[in-house]
């Protein structure tokens, strides 16, 4: 597939720079995955060689997640400037920004009258817990009770591996006697879930990644009630300023959560959380964003609103 592409001299940099941020165990698989999305716009365009642009739309395809060093092949001073802007908050234009995804319907009729919500993040009061307070409370205008968990509020350790949920039948869900014991009850009880995390290092806060480890005790032959199909809704923020940075990770989330009977309805980002706009209440300043998070929120509960 190789011998079937040419590129420019500009193009062949800019590939060769993209390249050298991976390690170098995973550069032949990142350059083939490259390659297709590049013959892809070959074919698009009708053009004979890979140029600069169609590279860098080629990168857009193949890698969504990595939009900060696609931006600096566009833009060598991209960077510096994101971040100049985000050292003092500019409330006519703000930089950050939420955003309801736009989502398929998801096929699950059942009525959706208990929430359970948990906040997987180490800053309570933060951008993600006010997006997703605001989700939640577009839960309660549409007629549902919510219990929300702050993670970092409770006692939860990591999983051990060591099996006994799978082994032997345990005394709860889990070996491990702590405060999942009461989430695994709320999860299983719950008509819909909703998670919220930030994203620090592209990949799930580590309170989330601790939270998912755990539910592998869901899957032990001895739970009384399996999980039964239930809308859920995923809140995640970020500090670049691009709607659509990690969706890779969310719907990785996503994904994970399907195991255990959740299919996710809603999905509200935050992004731009950087410098100033770290400040506890940031995504306030969005308010229309804020306002469509209810509307999610609203819309899992009482799809006719």
């Amino acid at each position: 597939m190789a011998q079937d592409i040419h590129y420019t001299d500009d193009a062949q940099s800019a590939l060769e720079q993209f390249l050298s941020f991976w390690p170098l165990v995973s550069r032949k698989r990142q350059q083939k995955k490259i390659t297709c999305a590049a013959l892809s716009q070959l074919q698009r365009t009708g053009a004979g060689k890979v140029t600069r642009e169609i590279l860098i739309n080629a990168l857009q395809d193949s890698h969504p997640s990595f939009e900060t060093f696609i931006s600096m092949l566009r833009n060598p001073l991209s960077i510096q400037e994101v971040m100049k802007s985000q050292e003092q908050i500019d409330k006519d234009n703000p930089v950050c920004n939420v955003t309801r995804w736009d989502l398929p319907e998801v096929p699950i009729n059942k009525p959706v009258k208990d929430v359970f919500a948990l906040l997987a993040s180490p800053r309570i009061g933060g951008n993600t817990d006010a997006i997703m307070n605001a989700v939640l409370d577009g839960c309660r205008d549409g007629g549902c009770n919510v219990v929300k968990m702050d993670f970092s509020k409770l006692k939860i350790s990591p999983c051990t591996g060591c099996l006994k949920c799978q082994n032997e039948q345990p005394e709860t869900f889990c070996a491990i006697q702590d405060d999942m014991i009461p989430i695994y009850k709320l999860l299983l009880e719950c008509d819909a879930f909703v998670l919220g995390y930030p994203i620090y290092t592209a990949r799930e806060s580590s309170q989330a990644v601790i939270f998912f480890d755990r539910l592998k005790a869901l899957s032990n032959p001895w739970v009384p009630k399996k999980p039964e199909p239930k809308k859920g809704a995923l809140v995640a923020t970020w500090g670049w300023p691009t709607t659509y940075l990690y969706q890779d990770v969310v719907h990785n989330t996503a994904f994970n959560l399907r195991h255990f009977g959740v299919e996710t309805s809603e999905i509200v980002t935050g992004c731009g959380f950087w410098g100033a706009y770290y400040t506890k209440g940031s995504a306030a300043l969005d308010a229309k964003g804020m306002e469509q998070a209810k509307a999610a929120g609203r819309a899992m509960c009482n799809p006719s609103a």
